[in-house]
């Protein structure tokens, strides 16, 4: 492989980690093959008071060479990159640099590796999240998805810590993996843009998207053909098709991959006070309009947002209400926001938006209607309050009756003008007369413009006129209604008519079609558990790719879920009250995963003696219940793993504590006993010292008396000196 400087033409793969991120990175780079053509840089959260082996760990899963980012790195195809502790990372067209200078917040920051590299790479850049805690890479990957990069998360279910992943909407995430299959995958994405031929494949993307379109009235014939074909081929990369025909066999074993192939095609970019110019008419002149009338009336104000994707729409049209009514208003008021995509609107439904998503707005509205938590922003509880977040689809479910406002940006653009003019009737029947409509900047009311007359034509704002028109029925499918030539039509079954059935109502006829298409199972079964009724949920959810009518239920399903259900069909049948909690079966999907449904029993039929003849059956998909159930058990076995091993270490610690306390009190004693020993020896020391200073006395008492001697001896000879001179003389004088 070459080690010429990388000139940014090619790809580039980021990822980022926190807590459990070390075991995903060894998985991701141990799956990541010898020849890979792009350089990956990792920023891993580390602790910054500790020498860093990661290097070292990576490096012995990995033929890839890796290397520690000291400074600044130029980037090398095939090369790993580690991100030191306690540094910030940015990526340029060619170098990767560490600083120690950057946003504050946990080093380093995957958000600003995102934020740069996207930037920089834009639809050649691969962003990963691995397992970790906190939310760092939410915003990051919002811009590399803005920037068209793709955006892989380690499968939270497989992650230690799923927090993470988890952080990031599923309107950002292109790929769920696992960390061992994620590096086949950046492979399979890096070798390019997937090309099709001019005649076999160029035919199998038309097919496609002419089974996209008759499914559910959403052409994507119009959209840029790099886009297409890039979004397609992430989508084959994740179910490992080569080829858009192997890709439509994969659509027909698997026909709940429509949902996001056509997810994956949608564009659901949003952000708070998009086109800032329609926000300012409606709050200038629409909206004091409507909450007089709704407070002259003494009614609700009703608004919604159609294709609200992950709320920010929804959440603006409730602050500049809020900012008209003021606090204490006693107009209540309500904000319908639905959308296609139930992803987008579980995000939504939650209030939790990065910092970056609230750029352009006003520092007094975000102080007065946000809580700022850790990396993210909360809508407050009064503002979400107004808000009702729902799944609808506008070529198949019934529109909200008495909307004031009616807001349906940029998603008409992608209808086909069946289904425009399909969505616009259903808006004609929801906006009360003088009610109003917005669309995007590239739609109209043509399709339908008898019941719309223009307001401002700027902001692409319309007022509802004419007589209220009838709610039309439509055969156009949802997106979320697998095509027609995968799906099971049911035949006709008749019974002996009954007094009862032929006085039903239309309202109670019409909302037994609505329970046949809802998105629950249901299913009606007589005394021979024969099937009688089943609607399209029923037999995706009991995995039944016949008919179904006329089979018995029950030996169409596995043994296990077949002796769990029987009991409660039997209780019914002996008119016994329904369980409320339901009974939970296993089915076996096409693919050999697992999914678990919900189920409740009611008494149906009767005959003149009470007799129950048939029994209805509903069923809920709680797959995603019992997976959340099953990873709170797996959390709680940890943690009472962790916490027995707590209490191991808590006896062993109280071991060698009482232990260290009997040593202790064996040296306490030990040490007053060299202190006693120690007193008496400086005790002694210090008669010794005393009497060797009344000896030094005595000696220097005795030097001065014998200096005084001295001195009488020297006056003694003085004196016999003169006795003997005054003898000398006295003896001369004699003589």
């Amino acid at each position: 492989m070459s080690d010429e400087g990388y000139n940014g033409d090619n790809h580039l793969v980021v990822t980022g980690s926190s807590a459990g991120g070390i075991e995903a990175l060894t998985m991701l780079v141990g799956s990541l093959p010898g020849d890979f053509p792009a350089p990956v840089v990792i920023a891993q959260h580390l602790d910054p008071t500790a020498p860093s082996m990661l290097p070292q760990i990576i490096a012995r899963h990995t033929k890839l060479p890796v290397n520690l980012i000291e400074q600044k790195e130029h980037l090398k195809p095939g090369h790993i990159y580690v991100v030191p502790a306690n540094k910030h990372v940015s990526v340029t067209d060619h170098e990767v640099t560490v600083s120690s200078t950057g946003p504050p917040g946990v080093r380093p920051s995957v958000d600003l590796l995102f934020n740069t590299a996207a930037t920089t790479f834009e639809d050649r850049l691969i962003a990963v999240i691995l397992s970790g805690m906190g939310s760092d890479g939410a915003v990051g990957a919002r811009m590399v998805k803005k920037h068209g990069g793709t955006v892989i998360i380690q499968d939270p279910e497989t992650s230690l810590y799923p927090s993470m992943p988890m952080a990031l909407p599923r309107t950002s995430v292109d790929i769920v993996a696992r960390a061992d299959t994620i590096g086949p995958l950046l492979k399979e994405l890096i070798r390019g843009t997937y090309t099709p031929s001019e005649s076999e494949e160029h035919a199998a993307v038309r097919n496609l998207l002419q089974q996209i379109r008759d499914s559910s009235g959403i052409d994507f014939s119009n959209y840029k053909r790099s886009t297409i074909l890039r979004r397609l081929s992430r989508l084959m990369a994740s179910t490992g098709c080569e080829t858009v025909a192997q890709y439509l066999e994969y659509l027909k074993k698997n026909p709940e991959a429509y949902q996001r192939l056509i997810s994956g095609f949608l564009i659901k970019v949003t952000e708070f006070f998009r086109d800032r110019d329609v926000f300012d008419e409606l709050y200038k002149t629409v909206l004091p309009e409507l909450l007089e009338e709704a407070r002259s009336n003494g009614r609700e104000l009703r608004l919604w947002s159609a294709g609200c994707a992950t709320g920010e729409e929804a959440y603006t049209l409730a602050i500049l209400i809020a900012e008209l009514l003021g606090e204490g208003s006693p107009v209540p008021a309500r904000i319908f926001a639905t959308d296609i995509d139930n992803d987008a609107i579980n995000f939504a439904r939650h209030g939790m938006y990065a910092h970056d998503a609230l750029d352009g707005m006003d520092e007094g509205l975000i102080d007065k209607y946000f809580t700022p938590l850790e990396g993210a922003f909360e809508v407050k509880k009064h503002i979400r309050s107004m808000v009702v977040f729902g799944q609808h689809d506008l070529g198949q479910r019934a529109p909200f009756p008495r909307v004031d406002l009616a807001l349906c940006r940029n998603v008409l653009i992608y209808f086909t003008k069946e289904l425009q003019q399909r969505a616009l009737h259903l808006f004609a029947y929801s906006l009360r007369p003088g009610g109003y409509l917005a669309l995007g900047k590239s739609e109209t009311t043509t399709p339908l413009s008898e019941y719309f007359e223009g307001v401002q034509s700027s902001v692409k704002l319309y007022k509802r006129r004419g007589e209220r028109v009838p709610l039309m029925l439509s055969d156009t499918k949802s997106a979320y209604v697998l095509p027609r030539t995968y799906r099971a039509v049911a035949p006709s079954y008749t019974h002996a008519p009954q007094t009862q059935a032929q006085m039903r109502s239309s309202v109670a006829e019409q909302l037994g079609t609505h329970l046949l298409r809802a998105p629950v199972g249901l299913a009606v079964i007589d005394r021979r558990y024969d099937i009688r009724t089943i609607n399209n949920s029923g037999r995706d959810m009991f995995n039944i790719r016949t008919v179904g009518v006329g089979e018995d239920l029950l030996h169409l399903l596995p043994a296990e879920s077949s002796g769990k259900l029987r009991p409660a069909v039997d209780g019914m049948f002996r008119n016994e009250p329904t369980d409320p909690i339901g009974v939970e079966i296993t089915i076996r999907g096409d693919a050999g995963e697992d999914r678990y449904l919900r189920i409740w029993a009611f008494p149906g039929e009767r005959t003149d003696g009470t007799l129950v003849q048939t029994v209805a059956i509903l069923a809920i998909d709680s797959t995603a219940d019992v997976s959340l159930r099953r990873n709170l058990e797996r959390a709680s076995t940890r943690q009472q793993k962790a916490i027995d091993e707590m209490s191991t270490e808590k006896t062993e610690l109280l071991a060698r504590h009482r232990a260290l306390i009997e040593a202790n009190t064996e040296l306490s004693r030990a040490n007053a006993e060299l202190l006693s020993s120690n007193e008496r020896l400086i005790l002694s020391v210090e008669e010794a010292e005393s009497s060797t200073e009344e000896i030094e006395t005595l000696n220097e008492e005795m030097q001065a008396t014998n200096e005084e001697l001295e001195t009488l001896n020297e006056e003694l000879q003085a004196t016999i000196e003169e006795l003997n001179t005054t003898n000398d003389e006295l003896e001369a004088r004699t003589v």
